[in-house]
């Protein structure tokens, strides 16, 4: 098994960026757009429980709606796991609009208006992780193909990556297409292809902070052979780091040892 990687694969947003005070914000505006007249003055209030909450979301429009849930006083057990939020989210959702494309359009809507009246407002509500940057640079200056693999729209991922560091600013970014989301195990094979990994995906790693979407690319043809990794620091929650460190064909990947050499990753 390879020391070093041939491409080193990113997700973004909880691996290489904590996004959850925009996250958070957006989803206020959203929330206020499609609910109009309820109470904002408890939704601005909420920013600590929607960001202990974040590992429950898997998709952008379900973030208007988790501060709905929150704003309502749902019960804890109806926040407790990603089973227990798709329940609720069901729940909140059924009878009357909006529905999840809805939510989508007025959290894309949000965003967009935000980020073209003040980036650099927009800019601040976010936080790299400590020296994740760093070793990324690092990474790329020692010849190892660097992609980041995510559902963020490029232009959002990119401006942020160009305010940390110059290199940043021109690693590919895959993922998100005008008209789709390309699902991961997708966007890995295309990488794999395009750079030489082996048949079975030898020679790619993959750095992800959901463990859904690592036992998904574990499970497809021809990425068996990559080397995964769940990022501990990331939007995950506790069951799924304590599974990952019991053992398996997924890495528990810490800060510490994402900034040590590649041969002291886990295996």
């Amino acid at each position: 098994m390879s020391e070093t990687p041939r491409i080193l694969a990113l997700d973004f947003d909880g691996v290489l960026c904590d996004g959850r005070p925009e996250y958070f914000e957006t989803a206020r505006r959203a929330y206020a757009a499609v609910w109009p007249g309820t109470d904002l003055a408890r939704a601005g209030s909420l920013a600590s429980a929607f960001a202990a909450a974040r590992p429950l979301v898997e998709s952008g429009w379900e973030m208007p709606l988790l501060l709905r849930a929150l704003v309502s006083g749902v019960p804890d057990a109806d926040l407790v796991d990603r089973e227990a939020w798709r329940a609720t989210a069901r729940r909140l959702l059924e009878g009357a609009p909006p529905d999840a494309g809805d939510l989508g359009r007025a959290l894309n809507a949000a965003r967009d208006a935000w980020f073209a009246a003040d980036p650099r407002d927009w800019l601040g509500h976010h936080a790299f992780y400590h020296g994740v940057c760093a070793r990324v640079v690092q990474a790329l200056d020692t010849g190892v193909h660097v992609a980041i693999v995510t559902t963020k729209a490029e232009r959002f991922a990119r401006a942020l990556l160009a305010s940390q560091h110059p290199r940043l600013a021109t690693v590919p970014i895959i993922g998100r297409e005008p008209e789709r989301t390309v699902p991961k195990p997708e966007s890995l094979l295309r990488l794999g292809r395009e750079h030489g990994a082996a048949a079975d995906g030898g020679g790619l790693w993959f750095v992800e902070d959901m463990l859904e979407t690592l036992e998904l690319v574990h499970a497809t043809p021809g990425l068996t052979g990559m080397r995964l990794f769940l990022a501990g620091w990331g939007y995950n929650t506790l069951e799924h780091r304590a599974i990952v460190g019991s053992g398996g064909h997924i890495g528990l990947l810490s800060l510490q040892d994402f900034a040590a050499p590649f041969s002291d990753w886990p295996r």
